[in-house]
């Protein structure tokens, strides 16, 4: 079975309820595991919706499901393993996702679009809402490229959707912004130049407050981004740092040749010796990740929050 993802566009909330409702019903009369990752003021009537099926659907509030991408990916295949285990042959999904600012609005239309290859034998259908009264017109008209099948007045095949490797292609992660000046820039040569940069990074989170947990998960990114650099990049290698009371951003910098796969990072590895365990780590830790390739430049950025 391949997965069925659709969007929904909708401008009024009854439309939304219509829809949806009859969509995880159908699937709990089909003793099909059923999920609403929706926000707030959308679970009240769906349920109600739902009537007495809605005790056998799951919600969750979307804005704690919707932080980061390749979390969020992370979240769906233990919760479809959770499901096949239990004995459900199949998983219906209702997914309203969180664009949040306007900055991670590209983030999240590839989140959409990695779907289609990272879940593409998934045993489920998944319908994503999206609301043109809130969200921006592009964002919208990005959906008709990330989902196969739209229902906007009719359910049908959408004629502008395109293959993930091509839309990740075409459209690169956002960096995460900085101030042209980073408040520290240093070489990395060799492991002990790691080293040393961890602890300059560690000496900056402790002046900030930050706690250990969060100092951990930094220095765990740091080592395994820089230490890739040093075996897999070439010529000079720099790791620049900007700090805030809130955020710190790191960059480390080489000659490398960028990622040959651009679903990387995306896909939960096969096992923990698996090519690519390391940006997929990062990119579970990270608030945000991206990597650019650019003038033959390698430039791997990545932000963690306090």
């Amino acid at each position: 079975m391949a997965l069925l993802h659709e969007a929904l566009i909708y401008d009024d909330d009854e439309k939304f309820v219509a829809v949806l409702a009859p969509f995880l019903a159908e699937g709990v009369r089909r003793r099909e595991a059923a999920v609403a990752v929706v926000p707030e003021h959308h679970a009240g009537p769906l349920r109600e919706g739902l009537g007495a099926d809605a005790d056998e659907v799951r919600f969750i509030e979307s804005a704690d499901w919707y932080r980061r991408p390749a979390s969020t990916i992370a979240g769906w295949s233990g919760l479809v393993a959770d499901a096949i285990e239990r004995g459900y042959s199949s998983v219906r999904i209702v997914g309203e996702v969180e664009f949040g600012a306007g900055e991670r609005h590209d983030s999240w239309t590839r989140y959409e679009s990695a779907l289609n290859d990272v879940f593409a034998t998934l045993p489920g259908w998944a319908i994503c809402p999206y609301d043109t009264r809130r969200l921006p017109g592009r964002v919208v008209a990005d959906a008709l490229r990330t989902h196969p099948v739209v229902r906007a007045g009719r359910r049908a095949p959408s004629e502008l959707y395109e293959e993930p490797d091509d839309l990740l292609r075409a459209m690169a992660e956002p960096l995460p912004p900085v101030s042209p000046v980073p408040l520290v820039a240093l070489r990395l040569t060799d492991p002990l130049s790691v080293r040393r940069a961890r602890r300059t990074i560690e000496a900056i989170a402790h002046n900030l407050g930050w706690d250990r947990a969060a100092v951990s998960g930094l220095l765990l990114v740091v080592s395994e981004i820089a230490l890739n650099s040093l075996i897999h990049g070439r010529g000079d290698r720099r790791i620049h740092i900007w700090a805030e009371q809130s955020s710190i951003t790191c960059e480390v910098i080489d000659d490398g040749d960028g990622l040959a796969d651009p679903l990387a990072g995306y896909r939960p590895p096969e096992n923990p010796r698996s090519a690519g365990v390391g940006l997929w780590l990062a990119n579970q830790l990270s608030d945000w990740l991206s990597i650019e390739h650019r003038d033959g430049a390698n430039r791997v950025r990545f932000r963690f929050s306090r």
